[in-house]
């Protein structure tokens, strides 16, 4: 029997718990320090060969979207959320707004044109889906506490329920409450009939968690499977533990696929790459993955520190 690779179990951070869009600022706490990538390892990352711009418009704030069921953010004050480099193609399209039933559709984004999508919600009185939704904008929130009281009342309510224990899992994870967490998602999956890439998702950001690196990587692969290759989420995790073992070209290829499929909207995707990418000395890739992360967030928390890297590694030798 080959032997697991362990690390020390860390501490919270989102990509272990929460969706792609709201990973930002718990990715770089859990860091120890919906298709293939496009470009090689070794190559700097450029955007989709086809894209065009998409904004979704609900009207209510806080609508989270999801194309090809990948999540893309949600809406600004105004309801609106814009996406100016979506891939071009056809989608299934998917809109979740606290206090109202989930809009589902397709999508139709044209490379090289833009649309807008209206969307029309109607509201429900469904109690187990609020106090899901509820649960969602508490852990958003880092209030994860509170999200698993909300989210055991919805499982009180309404069973089957894989979406709620899935989230659920995500708290307990947070809250480095292992055991709860894995008994909830080995619920999600009996309830889904064992299809739930997302729930697969989460086991292995849950062995990731628990310091099990060999074990995660196996089951980030198997989620992907389960996916068809399109899951950002699976992918960044997947990159992040590989990164650990020391696989940095497949760690590498991981970052850039994510990135490509989360439609260019996570400005902290492209810190990890560029972290990794200045780690072996790449200076001009790190310094456009670095410039990337400015692009997406001028003015953010990180982007004077982000500022600053750039500049020294200008005055670096490149390794390649």
């Amino acid at each position: 029997m080959p032997m697991r690779k362990m690390t020390a179990p860390r501490a919270a951070g989102p990509l272990g718990f929460l969706p792609l869009s709201s990973l930002a600022l718990a990715l770089l706490a859990s860091m120890s320090i919906h298709a293939r990538a496009q470009t090689a390892p070794g190559k700097a990352l450029k955007p989709p060969p086809s894209t065009g711009a998409l904004k979704v418009s609900t009207g209510q704030p806080g609508s989270v979207v999801f194309i090809n069921n990948v999540r893309h953010g949600s809406t600004n004050d105004s309801g609106e959320l814009d996406l100016p480099r979506a891939r071009a193609g056809a989608f299934p399209a998917r809109v979740r707004t606290p206090g109202y039933s989930d809009w589902t559709g397709r999508v139709v984004i044209v490379g090289g044109a833009a649309r807008t999508l209206k969307v029309a919600q109607q509201p429900t009185s469904d109690q187990a889906t609020l106090h899901y939704q509820k649960g969602d904008a508490l852990r958003d929130r880092g209030k994860y506490p509170d999200s698993v009281k909300e989210y055991e009342q919805a499982l009180a309510i309404k069973t089957p329920f894989p979406d709620a224990r899935i989230a659920l899992a995500r708290s307990f994870i947070a809250l480095q409450k292992f055991d709860e967490a894995e008994k909830h998602l080995v619920a999600a999956q009996k309830e889904s009939r064992g299809q739930s890439s997302e729930a697969q998702t989460v086991l292995a950001n849950l062995r990731r968690n628990q310091g099990l690196i060999d074990e995660s990587i196996e089951e980030y692969r198997k989620a992907l499977r389960m996916a068809r290759n399109v899951s950002p989420e699976a992918h960044i995790g997947l990159a992040i533990a590989l990164e650990e073992s020391g696989e940095t070209e497949e760690a590498l290829r991981q970052y850039r696929t994510g990135i490509a499929q989360d439609m260019d909207t996570e400005p902290i995707l492209y810190y990890l790459l560029g972290s990794l990418l200045e780690k072996e000395a790449r200076n001009k890739e790190a310094i456009e993955a670095y410039g990337n992360y400015l692009r997406l967030d001028p003015e953010g928390q990180y982007a004077s520190a982000v500022e600053s890297i750039i500049a020294r590694l200008k005055e670096e030798p490149d390794n390649r």
